[in-house]
């Protein structure tokens, strides 16, 4: 890809949790993330990665640990640049069809008479404690210094206003998936759920 004149790429890696990974069906696994993205940076192919936070049932420990694996892959220098979006369910969405299966209840919608072509965001309610804007404004600042070089031997506390879990993520888990034989990026077709 390199050679034909790629120069960047953009993924959607969501989460970087496993259980929310295998939750959203996902189909990868972060030691892929890792072996795929670190491939492209070593061709010189720019890295960008789109995450969220805020999943139905995500806990702050694991939207920290997800902010280290971040790190560590902006560390070892598989990506460049990441984003980090607020979850919305949406109208045509697995969470917006089967909200009882993602542990959340969809709230009732106003639809205006005119004025908005379609209105696809969907308000709920998730029973899981979490300050999800505490988190957002500390996943950011972290994210944006770390696209600068700055900040990537920091506590990840360093980012939050208020005290936050200490990850559990092992802090050499993207160096020793780097250091595994190649992953499959496949899965047989039978094992993917419709």
């Amino acid at each position: 890809m390199a050679d034909a004149g790629c120069v960047a790429v953009t993924g959607g890696l969501e989460v970087a949790s496993p259980r929310i990974l295998n939750l959203i069906n996902k189909g990868l696994t972060i030691e892929q993330v890792a072996q795929v993205t670190r491939n492209f940076s070593e061709q010189g192919i720019l890295v960008h990665a789109y995450l969220m936070y805020g999943f139905p049932t995500e806990t702050e420990q694991e939207t920290i640990d997800s902010l280290e694996v971040v790190r560590q892959l902006f560390f070892l220098g598989c990506i460049n640049s990441a984003f980090w979006h607020r979850f919305v369910a949406t109208t045509h969405s697995p969470v917006g069809k089967n909200p009882e299966k993602f542990g959340i209840s969809l709230l009732p919608q106003k639809v205006p008479l005119e004025g908005v072509f379609a209105k696809n965001a969907i308000p709920f309610t998730d029973p899981t404690p979490v300050d999800h804007d505490m988190l957002g404004m500390g996943l950011k600042k972290a994210v944006y210094n770390f696209m600068h070089g700055i900040g990537l031997s920091e506590p990840l506390q360093f980012w939050f206003d208020r005290p936050v879990h200490r990850p559990t993520v092992k802090k050499d888990y993207v160096a020793k998936a780097l250091s595994m034989k190649s992953v499959s990026l496949t899965k047989p077709l039978d094992t993917l759920a419709p």
